[in-house]
């Protein structure tokens, strides 16, 4: 069984994952799509070669079959080949469809010049307790792929993640404004890289190089209620009209459908199993963990 690693252990691994099947899951979406993309450039630096080396697989497309179709092609022009695999929710599939996926991911030895990366959106995989007790389903996988932990970020990582993104814009922003800007908008990556690009091209426009805590609150798009718990709850009670109003705020903030749904399942599935503790008698502090 493959031990399963950090974001940061991954990052490590770049220029060195021929061979190999990756599993992306956890909270993190953001962080999934930026190692994406950061194999890709290691992969497949020729966007020439992309439509033979870079090879997508939505689940509406999937099956074993074409998966090993896709893996036994060989590269053109170039030594390796990434095949990224998405869409998929372990949480709905049987088993004999994991053991199927498990059996084509145990070939990457035969066709070792494939990088295959499983992305799986946050709460669609059933992750047991981690680190210690990892879900059937994730040691089945951790069998023949090597399963990639991207947790949520916490508020300190993700206050010097905002300095560093907006010094990448061309502007500044102090600790204290990164700290007001998480606080303001919330801590999904997705919607903070949004709202970081607008307000470093809107200081910009004013021919400035600094980003004030006024500025987002002029600029920024406040939490709100439109949240994923908002929409869930709205959800839950049948106000159909307050959850459309939640979905498209997250619309505005260009978060992606499959986020979306990801979010709302890991919601539910979190309330589930609350209540299955709750149910069976078990205190706040088992439910909490």
């Amino acid at each position: 069984m493959n031990e399963i690693i950090t974001e940061a252990v991954f990052r490590k691994q770049l220029g060195k994952t021929a061979g190999h099947a990756y599993i992306l899951f956890g909270g993190e979406d953001y962080l999934k799509s930026h190692a994406v993309r950061a194999v890709r450039e290691d992969v497949c630096p020729e966007p020439a070669f992309a439509v033979f080396n870079d090879i997508t697989i939505d689940v509406a497309d999937y099956t074993p079959e074409g998966l090993v179709n896709a893996m036994s092609a060989p590269p053109m022009m170039t030594e390796g080949k990434l095949i990224v695999l998405r869409g998929l929710d372990f949480t709905a599939m049987r088993a004999e469809e994991i053991d199927a996926l498990c059996e084509v991911l145990s070939l990457i030895s035969e066709y070792d010049f494939n990088t295959v990366l499983v992305y799986v959106a946050a709460g669609l995989v059933d992750e047991g307790y981690l680190p210690k007790r990892p879900s059937t389903t994730l040691k089945k996988l951790a069998e023949v792929a090597t399963p990639v932990r991207f947790e949520p970020a916490t508020d300190a990582r993700l206050v010097a993640w905002s300095a560093k993104h907006f010094a990448h814009l061309g502007v500044q922003a102090s600790p204290d404004v990164c700290r007001f800007l998480v606080g303001y908008v919330g801590q999904s990556m997705f919607v903070l890289a949004a709202e970081i690009e607008k307000l470093s091209y809107y200081v910009r426009s004013h021919e400035r190089d600094r980003v004030s805590e006024e500025d987002v609150r002029l600029v920024a798009v406040p939490q709100l209620s439109a949240d994923t718990f908002a929409m869930s709850n709205a959800l839950l009670s049948g106000n159909y009209r307050a959850a459309l109003d939640a979905l498209a705020v997250m619309k505005f903030q260009c978060i992606e459908p499959m986020i979306v749904m990801g979010e709302l399942s890991r919601t539910f599935c979190d309330m589930q199993a609350a209540k299955v503790l709750m149910d069976a008698g078990r205190g706040v502090a088992d439910v909490m963990s």
